[in-house]
């Protein structure tokens, strides 16, 4: 594990929202779609069932033009929050954006299959150690 440095930043923040606006728009579909519709409502649905706003406004639910303003590239002054990131995620069912904001900190999300593939290759690295130690016992035998 690598430790993050106090007095520089190598962290890849610039172009970042753009970089997550364009995920979530890849996520979402085409704008004039029936699925962005659709996934209003689901946003919403998630949102409400787990307690979370998705706006600092008084409405407890989003509108179409809301998910519009977050997915706009020109759009500048309407980011989503990083629980409405979650819930989107979620929604879709697609976790590249919060893919991105992990990578612009240095970091990378493992899927099931990543965490599978890294313990099947630990197993194996750790069964070439157990016979060389096995090798070395004999040796000494």
């Amino acid at each position: 594990m690598s430790q993050l440095s106090l007095l520089g930043t190598s962290f890849q923040l610039s172009g970042v929202m753009a970089a997550i606006r364009a995920a979530m728009r890849n996520a979402a579909g085409a704008e004039e779609s029936e699925g962005r519709k659709m996934l209003v409502d689901r946003l919403n649905d998630l949102a409400a069932q787990s307690g979370i706003r998705l706006t600092s406004g008084n409405s407890p639910a989003i509108s179409k033009a809301t998910l519009d303003k977050w997915l706009s590239p020109s759009d500048l002054s309407h980011p989503p929050s990083i629980l409405a990131l979650l819930v989107f995620c979620s929604a879709t069912d697609c976790a590249e954006p919060l893919r991105v904001a992990a990578r612009a900190l240095g970091f990378d999300l493992m899927t099931r299959e990543d965490r599978m593939l890294r313990d099947y290759a630990q197993a194996i690295l750790d069964e070439k150690a157990a016979r060389q130690r096995k090798n070395k016992l004999e040796k000494e035998l």
